[in-house]
């Protein structure tokens, strides 16, 4: 029996493998990580949202009282993702802060499990409500501004992330609404 592989087989069974396993980028020398502030992130929403670069430091303060998350990427020494999340209530928020001409590149967008989110090219709000154990959880994030792809790119890169976060926030800490 023969079971040498072909060369483009291998090459296909190991790209899979990779996008599979979490492999580094040509550009990376480091691995997406699946979790981040402790919920579950998938691959396709944080990759774009990470610089290349060869060490990557994933930082979450978690004894911050006024905080229910607050997490840090760091790449090579620059921030790359930065999340805030903590109890609110929405009258506790200025209407301006929902203004997307206050935002580089801001739109509104339309997420499931949220009641408002304002994106941008660099940073994006969203508000959602719970039952239990929270009245509302707010989620504040800032990514690299010196990004590297087109706005509208950016954009919905920000907005995939954020459809994908929020959710996983609101079940990792039993939030019902």
């Amino acid at each position: 029996m023969n079971f040498r592989i072909p060369w483009r087989k291998s090459l296909v069974v190991f790209a899979v493998g990779c996008l599979l396993g979490g492999c580094a980028s040509e550009g990376r020398g480091y691995t997406i990580p699946e979790k981040f502030c402790g919920f579950a992130v998938e691959e396709s929403a944080m990759a774009p949202l990470l610089p290349d670069g060869e060490k990557l430091n994933d930082t979450s303060w978690e004894d911050r009282l006024d905080y229910v998350a607050f997490c840090r990427i760091v790449v090579d020494g620059r921030i790359a993702v930065t999340v805030e999340v903590r109890e609110t209530r929405e009258g506790e928020l200025a209407p301006e802060d929902w203004e997307p001409s206050n935002f580089k590149d801001g739109v509104t967008a339309r997420i499931p499990s949220t009641e408002k989110v304002l994106v941008g090219s660099d940073r994006a709000l969203a508000l959602t409500g719970c039952e239990d154990p929270y009245s509302a959880l707010f989620f504040r994030f800032f990514f690299d501004p010196d990004h590297g792809v087109e706005s509208e790119q950016r954009v919905a890169d920000v907005e995939a992330f954020v459809a994908d976060f929020v959710p996983s926030v609101k079940r990792g800490v039993g939030c019902t609404a």
